[in-house]
């Protein structure tokens, strides 16, 4: 070793686990962690593709010592939107908001016709089409159709239940006549039987 060179003492590193907090919301979660005395160029976050939040940071305390952390924070990748994750450093605070996916609902509109079907146990009445108003089944048709009151059955529905029952009484009908004809046919069958048998004996005079 060369006389007269300064030989530098190996840094000492002191781990510690910063204080954090999460406030839950409905389309995004936000991590706070206090990290008191530490500069903004002193942190690290980044975003693994598994889906794992690496968070970090180093102070230097003297020529020979430094505080340093480091934390992980599962993010998954299902539920949260990993490419909008952004952080800031605000009065000592690292503050991380992690935005939600967001889930396909189903739209207002939709939801009110789900209600009201519910509620009288009706359809609501679709808006017509261009073509339908072109055709004359829109406002600028030339009638409107009254809507049905509430306790009242429609009169297609009633049509289709007259055109159901009319369809099981037939078949009744059409069944009890083949059971008649088929009955018809046995006594004839039966007759004929009898009668040949009958008839296969020759009479003796006495």
């Amino acid at each position: 070793m060369a006389a007269g060179k300064e030989v530098k003492p190996a840094i000492v590193y002191e781990e510690f686990e910063p204080f954090c907090k999460w406030q839950r919301n409905e389309d995004h979660d936000i991590l706070e962690i206090h990290l008191q005395e530490f500069k903004k160029e002193e942190l690290k976050v980044q975003i693994s593709n598994q889906g794992i939040l690496k968070i970090s940071g180093e102070r230097k305390l003297d020529e020979s010592k430094c505080t340093k952390f480091y934390k992980e924070v599962p993010v998954p990748i299902n539920k949260y939107d990993a490419n909008a994750i952004h952080a800031k450093f605000v009065n000592s605070s690292l503050i991380i908001t992690i935005p939600k996916l967001k889930i396909p609902t189903l739209q207002t509109k939709e939801k009110v016709s789900l209600f009201e079907t519910y509620k009288t146990g009706q359809a609501p009445k679709k808006e017509p089409t261009t073509v339908e108003q072109e055709n004359g089944g829109g406002p600028s048709g030339a009638k409107e159709q009254t809507p049905t009151p509430k306790g009242v059955v429609p009169t297609k529905y009633r049509f289709e239940c007259w055109k159901q029952k009319m369809m099981d009484l037939r078949m009744t009908k059409m069944a009890a006549s083949l059971a008649t004809t088929f009955a018809v046919i046995a006594i004839l069958a039966a007759a004929y039987v009898v009668y040949m048998y009958k008839s296969s004996f020759q009479e003796i005079d006495e």
